[in-house]
Order: structure tokens, then sequence, then C-alpha cells
């Protein structure tokens, strides 16, 4: 089918309209520039938004052939750009690319007649509005920012001290009374009773309470009536803290051999009813948790099976986002830990703070806990992709979000098996002898020369092509897989004298003295 393209004259006007800047709001970089001493060099492409023939991106049917090459169904881009919207035609929709082309072609208009920025005015500019100091000082300028804002909010009221900061995109304002305040709190009806809950569990168990601004009006200080009236965010309440570190060891009840785990660093939280500890390891790729009842000893909150949530463990994959499968951080030691809880060993903790041990847990069985085999599952799919990746060069990146089915999954540990020459076999190891199938040539040459064979030989079977394989949700294609026989005599499972060419033979390999089967891949 002919592609309806525009007219060299329709390109023009769409790259003129659009000051010649690729019309992708976050990207907006200049599409041409000289070449040498005549020509021009164009890294731009006058894109269909709708697709130019049947079968391509967005492409609209009912859309006539005039209005498909027409202006109204082009948009300006860059060539990376140009390629994304193509590839990915749920992110951008047909609505969205007329967007894009709407507001580049305002922006053009805006800008019309105006020198654009340079790098040295926007470092100008942002130095004297937030340092009050020439720009050679820039790198006091957010330590300033944050002192005067501090010192500003001080000055409402100097009973406290406030201390600020700015992370992801938040603005957190820290308030700490330097004397006993009296100030009151009202909570609008619509939140009373889920506060009243919050603040409940904070006296008796020392859970932090996070309340929506919105919610609260604070009397009998300016500083907290200014931040109340003005900001819209989220106020919370925390319980008083200490530091803490948590031990962690695992020992196998056979053998008593004993494997520790990084120490565990935290806080404790305080109620009059219990406290709870929360730390972190692995540079924060693990975390552990759990609550104390003061009406209840330590062992017995971590040991009963109704209290058994009462002790969390949890792996953040954030860090690991896009990272090579090969270079994992901490994946060998986190591997380790749950393989071997999984496996059956016991697991022991310690709290100590300020290096003295306050709470001994005697072993827990936690093989069983679903979170462990979960988690080891996941932990082990990883082990099997790593070997694949390193046997073959593969490139596999992780993705947190992968699933697999129980088939794909049996598939991985196969071929990890393979690759680390676990499929190896002796005799009385395999349950049944192997056998092929052979088809009687010209003659029945084969099948003759094969019933003649009186001694031990080695022989292999390889897979005509290799099978598809998803790891982490990039498709590959594996290598033949190789069976190598060594040491075995063929016995052929039919008439020799009634077979005639082209019929079908089963031959079964019989194990000899130092029979040896191995499956493997081709090289």
């Amino acid at each position: 089918m002919a592609r309806d393209d525009f007219t060299k004259l329709v390109i023009e006007k769409l790259k003129a309209r659009v000051a010649h800047r690729c019309s992708n709001p976050d990207c907006r970089v200049p599409t041409s520039a000289p070449s040498g001493e005549e020509k021009v060099n164009n890294i731009g492409v006058a894109a269909h938004i709708t697709a130019a023939s049947s079968g391509g991106p967005r492409y609209d049917p009912s859309m006539s052939q005039e209005k498909r090459k027409s202006i109204e169904n082009a948009i300006w881009l860059c060539a990376n750009c140009s390629i994304d919207i193509d590839r990915d035609v749920e992110r951008y929709s047909t609505a969205l690319l007329n967007e894009w082309k709407n507001k580049a072609e305002d922006t053009a208009r805006i800008e019309l007649g105006r020198k654009l920025p340079s790098n040295n005015d926007a470092i100008d500019s942002v130095s004297a509005a937030l340092t009050g100091f020439p720009k050679s000082y820039i790198s006091t300028a957010i330590l300033n920012v944050h002192q005067a804002s501090e010192k500003s909010l001080e000055m409402l009221d100097p009973r406290f001290l406030v201390k600020t900061s700015h992370d992801n995109g938040k603005t957190s304002i820290g308030i700490y009374a330097k004397e006993n305040v009296q100030c009151s709190m009202k909570i609008s009806s619509e939140h009373a009773k889920q506060y009243i809950e919050k603040y409940q569990h904070l006296f008796e168990h020392g859970k932090d309470i996070e309340i929506d601004s919105d919610a609260i009006t604070i009397e009998g200080s300016k500083l907290l009536e200014e931040i109340f009236g003005t900001a819209k965010g989220v106020f919370s309440i925390s319980s008083r803290k200490m530091e803490a570190t948590q031990k962690l060891w695992l020992v196998q009840d056979e053998t008593n051999v004993i494997e520790s785990f990084d120490d565990i660093k935290g806080v404790i939280s305080f109620g009059v009813k219990s406290f709870t500890f929360e730390g972190n390891a692995c540079n924060k790729l693990f975390s552990f948790s759990f609550s104390f009842s003061f009406s209840f000893s330590y062992q017995k909150s971590l040991d009963e099976k109704d209290d058994k949530a009462n002790i969390n463990m949890s792996l953040c994959f954030d860090q690991w986002e896009g990272v090579s499968i090969r270079f994992l951080p901490y994946y060998e030691k986190l591997y380790s830990l749950y393989k071997k809880m999984s496996e059956g060993w016991e697991l022991f903790t310690s709290l100590e703070i300020n290096g003295i041990r306050m709470l001994l847990s005697k072993g827990m069985a936690v093989s069983k806990w679903d979170y462990v085999l979960d988690t080891v599952s996941f932990l082990h799919y990883i082990n099997c992709s790593k070997v694949v990746s390193e046997s073959f060069n593969w490139d596999i990146r992780f993705a947190s979000d992968v699933s697999c089915t129980s088939d794909e999954y049996r598939q991985i540990c196969d071929v990890s098996d393979v690759l680390s020459g676990k499929q190896v076999y002796e005799e009385g190891t395999i349950p049944c002898n192997v056998t092929c199938e052979l088809i009687v040539d010209q003659k029945c040459a084969n099948i003759n020369e094969l019933s003649k064979v009186d001694h031990a030989i080695s022989m292999e079977m390889v897979q005509s092509e290799g099978e598809d394989i998803s790891i982490f949700g990039k498709q590959f294609t594996l290598p033949p897989k190789i069976m190598a026989l060594d040491c075995v005599l063929p016995k052929i499972h039919a008439e020799i004298a009634s077979l005639k060419e082209n019929d079908i033979v089963q031959v079964e390999w019989l194990p000899q003295s130092n029979f040896k089967c191995e499956v493997k891949y081709e090289s």
C-alpha cells in the first residue's frame, strides 16, 4: 500500500513553525546547523501523527488521504524522539502528539524576537536570588537558603529551634521546643477519630503520627499558626527514639555451623505497652523490624506462631533496578541468608544498645514462613539467570516487576543446571535407558552398520534448533542442546530383514562399564 508522505512545502512550513526545534517539550533540541561551508546538517524529521500507511503506529483508516499528508497530521521531531513515538504507541497517543505540536508552536510564537537565556544568565540569576552573593559563592547557596529560612521562622517564635531540609521534591520542617510551650491543637471533626486512634498507638506503642496539615488548627504560637495556615502537607509527631543494633546469625542444627549476617543498624521507638525496632543493612537493601510487648517475654513474642507477624524482614530492590544481574550489590550475601533459612538453619537475634546486649532470642525455625520461601525462590531465579548471563555473555538487567510462570521458572533452573554441569549421570542414576529414533536410509545401510557394533562406543544427539527462553522479560534463543553418551551399545528394536527405506526404527542405548550421560549446549 502506498504511503501518504508529506510534500517538501509541508515539511518546510512544519519545521519553521516550531523554530527548527524538536516539538517534544522535554527535548526541544535544535534540529539544524551548518555543515562545512555551504551545507546544512539536519537531524529533524517530519513525523506522521497518524501513520502514513495501514499497519503503522496510530493509523486512522477513517482519515482521508488528503488530510493524512497535510500539515495538520505532521509534527516536527528530532530523530531520536521520532523513533520513540513509533515504538511506544500506548504512551505516545494521537492526543499527546497534538498537544506537543500546539505547545511547540505556542513556545516559538512567544520566543520570537527574544534573546534566549545563556548558562551564565541562569547562574547569575539563581546566585543573586538565593544567596545574595556573587556567583563565585554558589557552593553555599543551598546552605544559605536553609539558614535564612530557619532564622525567618524562628523569629516568629524564639521558643522553638527550626531545621529545614528538602529531598525528592519534599520540604521538611523540623520544630524543636527549647522550653515548655503551651499550645492548643484542634482537629477537624472528620479526622478526629483517626487522630485519636493514632495518638493512642503513639502513647502505647511508640508509633509515629501522620495526619494531613489541612485537618489541624494550632493556636498559641505564631510560628505554628503561620506554618499550618499556609503550608500544605503532612504533620507528624515522632515518638522517643534510641539508636540500637540488631545482631542476626544462623545456626545449622546438625553441625552447629554458624553464619553471621551484617549488623542491622536502626532505632527503637518506645511506648508504655511495647517498643518497636526498625533497622536496615546492606545499604538499606535489607530491612528488619520487630515489636516487643512488655507483657510478654522477648522469646515468646518472636517464637509463638500467633505472634510471628511481630518480626518482619523485607528486601528493597530499588538499588538493583536496571543493573546487570552479574553485578547486583550484596546479592551473594542476601541469597546465602535466605537460602540457609529455607534449608532449616535456625535464626538467632540479639538487641544491643550502646554495645550492651539487652535481649537475646533462642533459635527460630523460619523455613516454612511464606515470605522466606517466596523470597528465596525469587533469589534463586536471579541466581539461575546469573549463570545463564555469564555463560552466554548475555546482557540481562534486573527488573523488580518481572513475573514468570512455573514452566518458565523450571526452564531457567534446567538451563542453569546444564551450564553448571549438574546434568551428568552414571549408570543407575537415570530412571531408564536413553532411546532415539532413526530413519532407515537407502538399502538399510545405517541400520546394518549399527547392528554390527559389538563394543562400547560414544555418541551424541543434537537438537535441530535451540529453544526460546524469557529472562527478566527479555527474549533469548538458547544454543542447541546436546546429549552426549559414553560407553554404550545400541539395541535395535526391529526386525532388520523386514525394514525398508524411510521406516522409523527405535534404538535403545545400553549402558556399559564406565557409562556416562551428559547434557550440555553446543558451543
